[in-house]
């Protein structure tokens, strides 16, 4: 099975078993919280997809971690993914948890990339954009970050579509027209 397809089953279910008990929001916070530990820690991250550690040092690694600071239902959750030795794909299912609460909650993610930070106007300005485009969803998270290799401009990803306005994207186009001239 795919990991994409094991992520989106796993988080299915969770959410679902969320939703059945009122605790969509503290599932939620719980898992974003989990996303932001593995991206913070390349060490959690290589733990967790390293097949050569034993699962029950991994669930105590996770009873370390986790036990009194996420709600039941969560660490029941995390404890069952180690179980099913499903913890190299916990990435991806945090992933597949927060785009389906997204969906459930109306909540469109994007994410921009610039050469230079952001002003306060500049993420408005893209949050309408955003807004006009995807058909007026709820709310739009945006994330952003930096990278001077854009030179100028930005690269906007939301859903399935990408728009590619910085300047780099554009002296590639120019560089390809006059090699095919």
């Amino acid at each position: 099975m795919s990991a994409i397809r094991l992520a989106n089953r796993y988080a299915k279910s969770i959410i679902g078993l969320a939703q059945e008990k009122g605790e969509l929001e503290n599932l939620y916070k719980d898992i974003s919280n989990l996303k932001t530990d593995l991206e913070l820690s390349h060490q959690l991250q290589v733990f967790f997809k390293n097949p050569i550690i034993n699962p029950s040092k991994k669930l105590k690694t996770v009873e370390a971690l986790y036990k009194g600071k996420v709600s039941d239902l969560t660490y029941s959750f995390y404890e069952i993914i180690v179980r099913k030795r499903r913890e190299p794909q916990l990435a991806d299912i945090a992933d597949a948890v927060i785009e389906q609460y997204n969906q459930i909650n109306g909540v469109l993610a994007a994410h921009v990339t610039t050469a230079v930070p952001m002003s306060p106007e500049m993420v408005e300005k893209i949050k309408n954009f955003v807004r006009e485009k995807a058909g007026n969803p709820k709310s739009i998270n945006l994330e952003s970050s930096v990278d001077e290799s854009l030179i100028g401009g930005f690269i906007l990803k939301y859903e399935d579509k990408l728009y590619d306005s910085s300047v780099a994207s554009k002296l590639r186009e120019l560089r390809k027209s006059f090699s095919e001239n």
